[in-house]
């Protein structure tokens, strides 16, 4: 009893099936889900699109790509995790077998999402307490960085429970905050015909803008199962997951492209600031930066665990120290710098969608037409006494194809990748099947539980 109460509170069934009676509906889900993906980075975001374009065309991409494309690969991959039940990248074991989910699970995500995203949200925390509490030591970049980071893994030892419960605080705090910034911008700048007529200082075309909004959340997109394993029904997920990104996404970066436009700063903070906001502002560092790294920490931690079985709250500690000082440094050496944030979204945006775009060829597609399995609860389910692959050679090459669509395809690299990815698989996945070619390679009995 005493070891289960333990994996109850803290190790959130990182490496086993969420049980039913741990599930929750959909109110609990999209506030969780628009709570942690609302962050602070979005903001940001919306100002380089007001750097570089009028309201207009801003509005035109981020519903074209902030909003419907992340808005059905959210939906698609948030539905896995309520069908399974499983983790993201204990989900990856089946289109990749046991030891390549694994290994990119590693690499994709305690890399990138654990480390990186979790020092980028650290080392905008830095910058923006800088320009708060500027000439200050202790509120330097690579000080509030160091400190700001430290703090933000406290939540994230907790797990889901700490994430839902700071929804319920954050959502409503977001959007009150950039609804009064939005007002009290228009109110002194021209009213909404100042918006609309208002030219961006620098120059961005549409196929740029679309490219970095979905860069922006194609992470958010693709470890959606991370937080949707906890929903009753897939039905809930993708109805929380479609909610956000229609209504809360637009809301918050489109506010925050108007009040750049208005203002002239692309540093969106910067400008609420001048606006007089000060305390709104560092409500929005601190609540907002700190749901949205508990997520990246507890997906990073979830993806750690699955790679070296060890408890997630442990993981959690080590991976946020790693990221944490990778925050302070940037810090140290670039200062207030967005070099960091925009090269971390061109990554993120040629790697991590390939693996979802051969996830969901595995789960849609092969599972379901070339298997037989009718039931998608069944189709990524874990079975006591089962074997499984340790290598899936179809996964590993799909996913190869689409990351090289995604560096070297003109267009939209996120899009690009998942695409390619997607037909490479079900196409060598088909070839295969019919020629009776064997594409899974060394086995694992799954005995029950926690998986290894």
């Amino acid at each position: 009893m005493k070891e289960k109460r333990g994996r109850f509170f803290f190790d959130d069934y990182s490496l086993e099936e969420v049980p039913s009676v741990e599930r929750y509906g959909l109110y609990n889900l999209f506030l969780t889900l628009s709570a942690a993906f609302g962050a602070i980075a979005v903001l940001f975001a919306g100002g380089v699109l007001g750097g570089g374009l009028n309201f207009v065309d801003a509005t035109i991409a981020v519903f074209t790509g902030g909003t419907t494309v992340l808005a059905i690969i959210g939906a698609l991959s948030g539905a896995i995790g309520a069908y399974s039940g499983l983790s993201t990248y204990v989900g990856w074991r089946f289109p990749f077998g046991r030891a390549g989910g694994k290994i990119l699970g590693f690499a994709l995500i305690t890399l990138t999402t654990g480390i990186g995203w979790f020092a980028v949200e650290s080392w905008f925390f830095g910058v923006v307490m800088s320009e708060i509490y500027p000439n200050n030591p202790f509120f330097s970049v690579w000080a509030a960085a160091l400190w700001g980071g430290a703090l933000m893994i406290l939540s994230t030892y907790i797990g889901y429970r700490a994430l839902s419960f700071l929804s319920y605080f954050i959502l409503p705090q977001h959007v009150w905050l950039v609804a009064v910034g939005l007002l009290l911008a228009i109110s002194l700048h021209g009213g909404w015909g100042a918006v609309l007529t208002a030219v961006p200082k620098s120059h961005m075309t549409l196929t740029e803008a679309i490219t970095d909004t979905v860069g922006l959340y194609i992470a958010g997109s693709l470890i959606a199962p991370d937080i949707t394993r906890f929903a009753k029904r897939a039905k809930d997920a993708v109805i929380a997951w479609v909610l956000h990104m229609y209504v809360f996404y637009p809301f918050l970066i489109l506010g925050a492209v108007a009040i750049v436009l208005l203002t002239g700063s692309v540093i969106i903070t910067e400008d609420m600031l001048k606006l007089g906001m000060g305390v709104g502002v560092l409500l929005i560092i601190v609540l907002g930066q700190w749901i949205i790294n508990t997520v990246n920490l507890y997906s990073g931690s979830l993806s750690f665990t699955n790679a070296i079985p060890i408890r997630r709250d442990i993981s959690s500690i080590i991976v946020g120290i790693i990221g944490t000082l990778l925050a302070a440094y940037w810090g140290y050496t670039a200062g207030a710098s967005l070099a960091p944030f925009e090269s971390f979204i061109s990554l993120l945006g040629s790697l991590l969608p390939a693996a979802g775009g051969s996830v969901f060829a595995e789960f849609y597609i092969v599972r379901r037409y070339f298997d037989g399995i009718k039931d998608p609860y069944q189709r990524f389910k874990l079975e006591p006494g089962k074997e499984y692959s340790e290598v899936n050679l179809v996964g590993i090459l799909s996913f190869a194809a689409g990351a090289l669509a995604g560096f070297f395809v003109p267009g939209i690299a996120a899009i690009n990748a998942i695409l390619v990815a997607f037909f490479v698989h079900i196409i060598l996945a088909y070839v295969f099947k019919k020629a009776h070619i064997k594409y899974e390679f060394g086995k694992y009995v799954y005995r029950g539980g926690v998986v290894r």
